[in-house]
């Protein structure tokens, strides 16, 4: 049947259920060993059918990193909402990351695969720079909070903000992507040190760094 034939509602339903089916196929074979013909398979739908929703892998995949973006958004929106001062803010704004790496390991799979290559703005690809806006509203909170927090006198006032903002960032992203990647081997270093345990240590990191 022809899109054309579907409204809104059954489009978007029709939609979701293809990403249902994807999600689960790119988290477990990866980007580059899925294929749309293996979706379209496990979909019981013709390849071309998936086509009509979706004009590329790509496009699909980055469905699921904006709907991952999304979740992250919501998380970090009620665990801010849970305390007053700037500096608590931040940490359950980082907080709220590491539990978004615990709890849905599969759309942190997709959205740390987007934060780690190389960032590509082709304006024909609507859905790929709607991600990387999504991404640039997460920094934004971040960035504000640090304001805040100079302004309630719970963050030091001479650091710069938008260094800082940045830095942080970078650090809660690459602090839990390491974690991920190498756990078992930091395990192995030390067999009385939990490796899971330096994410919420690095909550405690990042307070003494901004602490007034």
């Amino acid at each position: 049947m022809s899109r054309q034939n579907y409204n809104e509602e059954q489009i978007l339903e029709k939609k979701k259920y293809i990403m249902k089916i994807a999600k689960d196929i790119f988290y477990k074979n990866g980007y580059e060993n899925t294929s749309m013909i293996e979706i379209a398979k496990k979909a019981k739908m013709a390849k071309g059918t998936i086509y009509l929703y979706f004009s590329s892998k790509k496009d699909l995949f980055f469905s699921l990193v904006y709907e991952g973006l999304e979740i992250l958004e919501k998380m970090i929106k009620d665990y801010t909402k849970k305390t007053e001062k700037g500096l608590e803010k931040i940490l359950n704004m980082g907080r709220a990351y590491i539990d978004f790496y615990r709890k849905y390991p599969d759309y942190y799979s997709f959205v740390i695969k987007y934060e780690s290559e190389k960032a590509d703005l082709d304006v024909d690809e609507s859905i790929v720079i709607n991600s990387y806006e999504k991404s640039e509203e997460l920094y934004d909170i971040l960035k504000l909070l640090i304001i805040k927090g100079i302004n309630d006198g719970s963050i030091k006032e001479d650091i710069d903000i938008n260094k800082t903002s940045m830095l942080l960032w970078l650090q809660t992203i690459g602090v839990v992507q390491q974690y991920e990647l190498r756990k078992k081997l930091y395990e192995n270093w030390d067999e009385n040190f939990s490796a899971s345990s330096i994410l919420d240590f690095y909550i405690e990191f990042m307070e003494k760094t901004l602490k007034k």
